[in-house]
């Protein structure tokens, strides 16, 4: 339970987010399911914008900084690993 009390920055982040990004999604469908008089296809519309939304508002600040330095692969390592020949070959 103290999980749900004191999340941590990444989990506020992903709620956060998911938060925004339905939000928006669900105001952008109902908008257009007025202006198309039809709320299904508003209402379909806006789910699927705003699942985007979230994914990206989400991953948006995922992607710096993670990988630790000694986990970049070096492309001229001599171990002959990646495609399986000898340095030589």
């Amino acid at each position: 339970m103290a999980d749900d009390r004191n999340p941590s920055p990444d989990e506020m982040r992903a709620r956060t987010g998911l938060g925004i990004g339905l939000a928006v999604g669900m105001a952008i469908g109902v908008s257009m399911g007025m202006a198309l008089d039809n709320w299904i296809l508003g209402i379909g519309i806006g789910l699927a914008i705003g699942v985007a939304l979230s994914v990206a508002f989400r991953g948006s600040a995922g992607g710096r900084g993670d990988a630790a330095e000694g986990d970049v692969d070096d492309p001229d390592s001599a171990d002959g690993a990646q495609d399986g020949r000898d340095p030589s070959a």
